[in-house]
Order: C-alpha cells, then structure tokens, then sequence
C-alpha cells in the first residue's frame, strides 16, 4: 500500500491533515512557502506582545470531550488561558459604544430607538421570538435580506450594512449566505441535520436578549499560553516540511504534478492523496476567484497598560471607517506587559502591495502583518468560478481538497481542523 501523502500549503488546513493522517502511520509531505507553519493563525511578535493574524480565540462546542477541542488541549500540552470575551462596536453616527453583537436592551440608548423597536417586532411573536416562517432561508438568500429581517432595516444599516460592505468588499444586497452564515453555523453551533448540507436555516437571531459575545454557551473558549505556533509545530513534527513555493499544476493531462518555484515536480502517481489547502485557483497556477485581504497594523502604545474600556478584547467599527475592528492582544494572549499593543485590522484587496514601500511590506508579510487573500468572497459568480475548479480537478482521482481557502469556506480555526479530522476518518490506519 502505498502511505505517501503530500499537502500543499501548511496552513491551519494543511497542519491539521498532516497530523491525523501521520498519526495514523502515513508519510506525509507538506510543501509551505512560509518560514513556519500555521498560516495566517501564526503566532508572531512585536516589541515582545505577542499576536497572530487576528485574534484567534478557539471555541468549538463540545467541552474537552470533543476530538477538535481535544486535539488542541493535547498538543497545547493542557496549557490553555481559558477566556472571557467582551466585545463592543462603535457608531460613529452616535457617537457612543454598543454591545456586539446587538443587543435588545441596547436599543433605548439609540436616537432611532421607536422606529427601531417598531421593525423588530415585524417577523417575531409576543415573546420576541423569531417566526422562522416569515424569514427568508440562510443558505438561499443574499445577507442583506436574512439579517436586514431579522434585525429590521435601521438595526441592519446601522451595524451591518457598511460593515459588511468593507469586511467583504461586496455589498450586502449581493454577499450570498450559502457558504458565509448557514454553512458556518450547521458546520459548528447548529443542531440541523448535518447530512442535508443543502438545508437552509432560519432560526439563527443576531438579535441577543442577555449579556452575550461571540462563543457565549461553548464552554471550550481558549487560547494556548505560549500562542499557537508550539501547536501547529506539533502537528507537523511526524512529517517533512519542504520551504517552497506552488507554481501550479501542470501536465495535467498525461503526468499530473506540481510544480514549485524551486523548479521541482511533485508526481501525483507517486501519492496515495495529494490534498490541497492553499486557494484553488493558484493550485492550476491562475488567479481568477476574488477575494478580500487583510492588513493588520499592530500599534504599541507605551506605559499605557490597558486601552479599552470595561476589559474589552475588540472594537468593531461599524461606519464607513477603513478599519473593520481594532483588538486588544493582551486581553486574550494575557501578555504581562507595562505597555499595550493595540492590533488595527483593514481591509485590503488584490494588489494592494503595490501602494506600499517595499520593505514595509516585506516585513509585513515575514510577521503576518499582511494577507492579500484572506477570505473568499462570497458571490454567486465565486461559487460558480469556484466549482468549475473542482469539476477541472475531478480527473485528477487522488486530488483532495481540505480548508477555508481550497474549499472556498467562511470557516475560523475550529471549523477547519473539524474538516481535517472529518476527511481523516475515511483513512484506514497503516
């Protein structure tokens, strides 16, 4: 039999595959252009605070039971910070701060608060719970039309409609669900039937009626003392990592391979799987799948040992601001420090690189400061652009693919290592 496998990229997707594949006793190969593995989840430092391309806080249901969250335990080495999220978003037009996500009781604070209370009573019952029949179907609507009825329209403009628009770089009215909420939420917080992937949802309400953040009721909430690189190191340590980069695949007709920027080929003959993890369309070598990147600005302020208020890890900024939200990294990585540093995201498109000094960006991109791809981008001619990749792969009958960017997914770390493991059961041990 032969135990070879090899995976292209060693992001969180391409880490993940890797350990349960080499835990079941094949050889793997990982082919990754960075210095490191872990992708954009990697943890790096500026002026000793650690940080990683956003905050990566692990949640995932399930406790420390669940394979996913047990995974991550034993390769932290039990060493978890165990974290307690506040967040809050900031309106310019009102010129105060407000609970995130939206929250009920939040809404007399607000100018429009009449008008507002009168829309959200439009799709609910007495007891202000969502009548499910009234909504339009997560999975088969565009985002403006499920949460503009589930908030009413001042709520949606208000919070989410430019948000959105920049965090995307599509407008509401055009941003398909399909693969951003529903897939998202059936993968990892619904209760829905898991094996009727193509079942829309509508019972998710972004509208919360307690003191409520992101994670709220999944009692696994973490992150690892020494930051996430000692985990990714550990799900790489069985196999060989090779630096270099992907050109592409080649010869795909008669003798498929890989190609990389050293010049070397990679056969698919000589593989049991070759699983993809890197954005699909650059594994044929093109660039046609649109996505939206991310510039992180870390900002050390000095003597200052906190900068938000009531604890808060983030500020989200919901207005036409370029920023989408500013993180405080010590209140999650618990970093003991005099200063703070102060984690800026924005978003940047394709190309982008090119309106900066090159060795700003250069250093941008060694610290994981810079991601001109970082989310698919979630449009209907995407998913179309998308699947003609998958069906050109099909001839290929050892092509696999794994992860956010080669499965064209609005997935968080959790949700991607939960795929690995899930496409490493079918894998008999060898």
């Amino acid at each position: 039999m032969n135990k070879n496998i090899l995976v292209l990229g060693g992001g969180v997707a391409g880490s993940s595959i890797t350990y349960y594949l080499s835990e079941k006793g094949y050889d793997v190969t990982v082919l990754e252009k960075n210095s490191g593995v872990g992708g954009l989840a990697r943890t790096c430092y500026y002026s000793g605070h650690p940080y990683e391309f956003g905050p990566h806080i692990w949640f995932w249901p399930g406790g420390e039971a669940d394979p996913i969250n047990r995974t991550v335990a034993i390769l932290a080495k039990g060493e978890l910070l165990r974290i307690d999220r506040r967040l809050f978003t900031y309106i310019e037009a009102d010129g105060r701060k407000y609970r995130y996500p939206v929250h009920f009781e939040d809404i007399d604070q607000m100018p429009e608060r009449a008008a507002i209370h009168e829309e959200v009573r439009r799709h609910r019952d007495d007891q202000l719970k969502l009548i499910e029949t009234q909504l339009p179907e997560l999975g088969h609507c565009k985002f403006a039309e499920y949460f503009g009825a589930a908030l009413g329209p001042t709520l949606y403009q208000k919070f989410m409609a430019n948000y959105t628009w920049k965090m995307w770089n599509i407008p509401g009215d055009q941003l398909e669900t399909s693969m951003v909420w529903a897939d998202r939420f059936r993968h990892a917080y619904s209760r829905s039937d898991q094996s009727t992937p193509a079942r829309g949802l509508r019972g998710y309400d972004p509208l919360k009626f307690e003191d409520h953040t992101l994670g709220k009721g999944i009692a696994f909430q973490v992150y690892p003392k020494h930051g996430w690189n000692a985990v990714w190191n550990a799900m790489v340590a069985k196999a060989t990592v090779i630096r270099d980069r992907i050109v592409g695949i080649r010869d795909e007709h008669k003798r498929p391979h890989v190609l990389t920027e050293r010049g070397d080929k990679y056969f698919f003959a000589d593989y049991h799987t070759v699983f993809c993890s890197i954005d699909i369309d650059e594994l044929w070598g093109e660039n046609t799948l649109p996505y939206t990147g991310r510039m992180m600005i870390p900002l050390l302020i000095p003597g200052l040992k906190s900068a938000f208020p009531e604890g808060a890890e983030s500020l989200h900024y919901s207005s036409c601001e370029f920023q989408t939200r500013v993180t405080e990294m010590k209140v999650i990585t618990q970093h003991d420090s005099p200063d703070t540093l102060i984690l800026i995201e924005v978003p940047v498109l394709p190309g982008a690189a090119q309106s900066f000094p090159r060795n700003t960006i250069a250093h941008a991109l060694e610290h994981n400061l810079f991601a001109e791809k970082a989310y698919p981008q979630q449009s209907e001619h995407a998913f179309a652009t998308y699947q003609a990749y998958v069906d050109r792969g099909a001839k290929i009958p050892n092509l696999r693919y794994v992860g956010r960017h080669a499965e064209f997914k609005y997935w968080g770390m959790p949700e991607t290592v939960n795929a690995a493991y899930q496409k490493a059961l079918a894998f008999e041990p060898v």
